[in-house]
This record gives C-alpha cells, sequence and structure tokens, in this order.
C-alpha cells in the first residue's frame, strides 16, 4: 500500500467530512461534524503548514490538523485534531500521522510564541480504545477529564427559583461586548484558558451561525451582567440522530456571585425555553476538575453523564524526538 503525504486544500473538504463521518459511525464518540464545520476550521488554519492529507490511489484514508492558539498565557497548547478512515487502521499510519503532526505543531510555535513552553494536546473519546493506546504510547499523558451530559426535555425539569436581587434576561445584542468581557473575567482562572479578543468573540462565540440568542440568557445585578448562558445548534446532530439538540456552549458566573444559584437559574430558564422552542435535547461538557464544581450544578438541573473525553498532553522540546 503506497501513501501519499501532502497538505490538506479546502477542495478537500467534502472528503474529510466524509471520512470523519465513516469514522463516526465506528467510534461512536458522539461528535458530529458537517462539510460546512470542516470548512470552518479550514478557514482558521493555516492548511499549508498545519494539516495533512493521507491518500492510497487518490483516495483520502486520513487526516490531522494542527491548531495553534492565538493568545497563549504560560504555556503553548497546541491541539492536534484528525483520524484514519476504518478500512485502513492497524497499519501504522495513525502513528505516523501524529508524530508528523507533532513535527507541525513545533515549528508552528517555533514561528509564534517561542519563548512559550510547547505542549501538543489531543482529545481522545475515553472508549476509543485504539486512540488511547496510541496517545500513550507516543508518550502523551492525560491532563484532564471532561464529562459530555445530557439531559432530555420532558416534563420532569427541575425549576431554580431567581435568587433574590437578581434578574434573568434574554441574551441582548446590545450587550455583546459587556458579555464578552464578564466571559473573561468569569474564566479567567480557568485550566487551558484563552482570552477571547473581539474578533475571536465574533467568529466562535454570538457571531457564529451556530449561536442561538433565543435560548441564551443574562443574569443581572443592579443592571450590570454577572452571569450567562450561550447556547448554540448543530443541524447535523438533528440529521444524523434524529434528535433536536441543544448545545450549552457556556455557562459562567462572575466569581463573586457563585455559590448563590444564578448558574442554575439561568440553566432552569435555558432549558424551559430549549424546550419550548421543540428541542428534545440539551447537552454540554465540562471540566471534572472544574473549581467551580460546576459539575455539581449541571448533575442538579437534571443532566447526566453520556461520554468522558481526556485531553492527553506531551511537552515538545526544542530537538527531541516527538516519540
Amino acid at each position: 500500500m503506497e501513501l501519499v503525504w501532502r497538505a490538506l486544500t479546502t477542495a478537500d473538504t467534502p472528503a474529510v467530512a466524509a471520512l470523519h463521518h465513516a469514522a463516526e459511525a465506528v467510534d461512536g464518540t458522539g461528535e458530529s461534524l458537517s462539510e460546512e464545520d470542516f470548512a470552518r476550521s479550514f478557514a482558521e488554519t493555516d492548511l499549508p503548514g498545519g494539516s495533512l492529507a493521507v491518500l492510497v490511489d487518490d483516495a483520502l484514508v486520513a487526516y490531522g490538523l494542527v491548531m495553534p492558539r492565538d493568545n497563549p498565557v504560560g504555556t503553548h497548547r497546541i491541539r492536534l485534531d484528525g483520524t484514519v478512515h476504518p478500512d485502513f487502521r492497524r497499519h501504522g499510519i495513525g502513528r505516523d500521522l501524529m508524530l508528523r503532526l507533532v513535527a507541525l505543531a513545533r515549528e508552528l510555535h517555533t514561528a509564534r510564541h517561542p519563548a512559550l513552553p510547547l505542549v501538543a494536546k489531543t482529545m481522545v473519546e475515553s472508549r476509543s480504545a485504539g486512540h488511547v493506546a496510541l496517545a500513550e504510547s507516543l508518550g502523551f499523558s492525560a491532563d484532564r477529564h471532561f464529562c459530555e451530559l445530557e439531559v432530555a426535555l420532558g416534563e420532569s425539569l427541575a425549576q431554580a427559583p431567581i435568587p433574590p436581587a437578581y434578574e434573568i434576561v434574554p441574551f441582548s445584542a446590545a450587550r455583546d461586548e459587556e458579555v464578552r468581557l464578564v466571559y473573561n473575567a468569569a474564566f479567567a482562572q480557568h485550566w487551558d484558558w484563552v482570552e477571547r479578543s473581539p474578533q475571536d468573540w465574533a467568529a466562535s462565540f454570538t457571531g457564529s451561525k451556530r449561536f442561538v440568542p433565543q435560548t441564551s440568557f443574562l443574569a443581572l445585578r443592579d443592571g450590570a451582567v454577572i452571569g450567562f448562558v450561550l447556547s448554540r445548534h448543530y443541524p447535523v446532530v438533528e440529521e444524523r440522530t434524529g434528535v433536536r439538540e441543544l448545545w450549552i456552549g457556556d455557562v459562567g458566573t462572575l466569581r463573586e456571585h457563585r455559590g448563590r444559584g444564578v448558574a442554575s437559574a439561568l440553566l432552569s430558564r435555558t432549558l424551559t425555553q430549549a424546550k419550548a422552542q421543540g428541542y428534545q435535547r440539551a447537552a454540554l461538557s465540562v471540566d471534572t476538575a472544574n473549581s467551580t464544581r460546576a459539575l455539581g450544578v449541571y448533575e442538579r438541573a437534571g443532566f447526566e453523564v453520556r461520554r468522558t473525553w481526556i485531553d492527553y498532553g506531551l511537552p515538545v522540546g526544542w530537538s527531541s524526538s516527538p516519540a
């Protein structure tokens, strides 16, 4: 089997989406991505210097993406994404792909943030035994665990009261910049956090096509934003599962207002509104080591753990082998 290695191009978008779908049908990680999702990722990636396509007889059999951070603090953690088509696994392609991606990550890091230490990271669904074994064989270590939780939007939704002196209001575009600043303040102490610039905020958060303002809410105290729930909808999930799902992407409260039931009230209002708008399920992800004990808040709102993702990291030196 002769492999051809080259960088991805935007013309590969349909083939990458099809490969990802074929892999997901076997792996069952719950990660559904459309051609549009990959097109967006490609637009944000240095494809010539930070991507790989693996071909056999001109057919794509594996791909990889290197995703540096724009504003890293302390350590530059570069994410490596990719997969091998199920029909071409157990041939060493995944191992070679990962080693090459680490090498590309080192090159991009040296060009952009040479003063910071580099960690190459990859997210692995905990039940993907082959992916887990590959990461660990290359020296990656489990740095963090993230639970993915779901709740059915049926008749038994928990109703949390709004704490005295607080107000829950729908998201307003007029408060967009205020919400961005509160977001940055609320997550400033979280692991692997990077500040969201106005440009990044517009592209990835409230300016995204996936953002759903109708099911996003703000918590106010004395007229100022102190907390938020920002929701998204990914049509591809409904297309492939038949379930209309609301993804609760971001839940945050300023430190001085935590422990008063603000997040629970925001979630309660969000889930009630989602049900009214025809969503059948809500889902979210949480760091199990989150210092705000967010997992307990979500479980009290009715969410249950469905799967766990492991954030594997590999410190990368300047001259050492990536293996």
